[in-house]
C-alpha cells in the first residue's frame, strides 16, 4: 500500500505526534509498504533534514493563517495523489489536515483516516472557541472513513466534536522496545553527582502544563537524601523560571537540569532512575513517557488525569496523585526515595504491560484498518446501510 501520513507537524520538531508519525512510517516501510509523509515546513529556527530519514517526506509552505486561505492547501494533497496514486490518506491532526482531506474527497476517492493526538480535541483548544474553526474541525471528522482514538480522553473528545460518530477505532500509540533491550552505557557528559538508582526522573517539554513547578514544590517537602534526588530532562519556555524556583526553594544541590536528551543518554537516564514522574497539571492525550518508562522497567508517579490514568495502574505499575497537589505528590516522592525496593517490585508488571504496545503491533493494527477500508467497509457505506 501507498500510505500518505499527512501531519501538521513532523520531525525535526520533537513531540508525541512527531514521534508517532515517524514510528509508523518506519514500521510501514519495514512491513513492505510505501509510506510518504506530507507536512508543512517547520518554524524557524528548525530546519528539516529529511534526506536522513528512510521514508520520503514532501513539504509544503506553512499555513498562512488558521482561518484564511486554508482551503487552498488541499492542492498539495491532490497533486501528491496525482503523482503517486495514494491508496490511503491518514491525517494526523484534525485541523487543517482532516479538514483539507474532507475538501479533497471527490478528487481523491480513497479512504481517509484521522488520528487526533489530543491537542485538537482538548476543550481548552483556543481554536474550538471560534465557531467557524470548530465547524471545520467537525467537517473534517464527519467526512473521514475512520477516526482513531489513541486513548479514552481522545475518544471522548472526538465524540464531543462529532456526536454520534460510529467509526471510532481504538488504537493506542506505541513504544520502541529495542533501545531498552540492553543496558545503556553511562554518558560521558553526565554530571557525576547523578548516581544510578538514586534519582527520580522528569522527561519532557518544560512548559507550564507539564507541572514541573508542582514537582519542585513537592520535592521541597521531602527529606534530602544527601545527593541528587531529581533529574529534569527537557527544554522549554519555562526552564529559566524553574531554575529560579530551584534556587528559591534551596533545591539547587538536589536537582539537575540536563536539557533535551535522546538516544542512549535518554535510555540510560530511564534505566537508572528509581521512577519517572509525570506531574502534569493538564490532561495528556496518551503520555508516551509512561510507556518508555515501562520499557525501561521503571514505574511511574503521575497525575490522576485522563490519558495518564489509562496506563498507570495505581499500586501495580506506579502511583496516581491528584494534579496540582504538591503535598500528595511529596508523599509518593518520599516513598520512592526512601523505599526504592517497593518501586522495584513493580518492574515486572510494567514490562508485561508495555509488551502490548510495541510500534510493530500498533502498525499492524493500522494496516488491518486500512485493508478493511480499502475492501469497502467505509463509514459512508455503513451509514447508507
Amino acid at each position: 500500500m501507498r500510505i500518505c501520513l499527512y501531519t501538521e507537524t513532523a520531525l525535526p520538531k520533537m513531540g508525541g505526534q512527531e514521534m508517532a508519525v515517524d514510528a509508523l512510517a518506519r514500521q510501514f516501510l519495514n512491513l513492505g509498504h510505501e509510506p510518504i509523509v506530507l507536512a508543512p515546513l517547520p518554524r524557524w529556527p528548525l530546519r528539516p533534514n529529511d534526506s536522513t530519514l528512510p521514508y520520503p517526506v514532501i513539504r509544503h509552505w506553512r499555513f498562512f493563517s488558521t482561518r484564511y486561505l486554508v482551503s487552498w492547501y488541499r492542492w498539495f494533497i491532490c497533486r501528491l495523489h496525482r503523482q503517486i496514486d495514494i491508496d490511503v490518506l491518514h491525517c494526523h491532526g484534525i485541523y487543517p489536515p482532516a479538514y483539507l482531506a474532507g475538501l479533497s474527497r471527490d478528487k481523491l476517492k480513497i479512504p481517509v483516516v484521522v488520528t487526533s493526538h489530543g491537542g485538537d480535541v482538548n476543550p481548552d483548544n483556543v481554536r474550538l472557541a471560534k465557531p467557524i474553526l470548530r465547524e471545520r474541525h467537525s467537517e473534517g471528522l464527519r467526512s473521514a472513513d475512520a477516526l482513531i482514538a489513541i486513548s479514552r480522553c481522545t475518544r471522548d473528545g472526538l465524540r464531543r466534536l462529532c456526536p454520534g460518530a460510529a467509526n471510532i477505532v481504538d488504537i493506542p500509540n506505541g513504544v520502541n522496545l529495542e533501545p531498552f533491550a540492553e543496558t545503556a552505557p553511562a554518558p560521558d557528559d553526565l554530571d557525576p553527582a547523578i548516581k544510578a538508582g538514586k534519582y527520580l526522573l522528569f522527561l519532557g517539554r518544560l512548559s507550564r502544563g507539564k507541572g514541573v513547578d508542582v514537582l519542585l514544590e513537592a520535592l521541597s517537602q521531602v527529606r534530602p537524601s544527601g545527593g541528587v534526588d531529581l533529574v529534569i530532562a527537557g527544554n522549554g519556555d519555562v526552564r529559566g523560571e524553574l531554575e529560579k524556583q530551584c534556587r528559591e526553594l534551596n533545591l539547587h544541590e538536589r536537582v539537575r537540569f540536563v536539557g533535551q536528551v535522546t538516544g542512549s543518554k535518554k535510555t540510560y537516564l530511564l534505566q537508572n532512575a528509581i521512577s519517572a514522574v509525570v506531574p502534569s497539571r493538564a490532561w495528556e492525550a496518551f503520555g508516551l513517557v509512561v510507556l518508555e518508562s515501562y520499557a525501561a522497567g521503571k514505574p511511574v508517579i503521575a497525575s490522576d488525569l485522563p490519558g495518564l490514568a489509562d496506563n498507570v495502574h495505581h499500586g501495580r505499575t506506579g502511583f496516581l496523585v491528584p494534579p496540582k497537589d504538591p503535598e500528595a505528590l511529596a508523599k509518593r516522592l518520599q516513598q520512592a526515595l526512601t523505599a526504592p525496593h517497593s518501586m522495584q517490585q513493580m518492574a515486572r508488571a510494567t514490562r508485561q504491560l508495555v509488551s502490548k504496545y510495541t510500534w510493530h503491533s500498533v502498525a499492524k493494527q493500522h494496516l488491518e484498518l486500512y485493508k478493511k477500508l480499502l475492501a469497502g467497509e467505509t463509514s459512508q457505506q455503513r451509514m447508507a446501510a
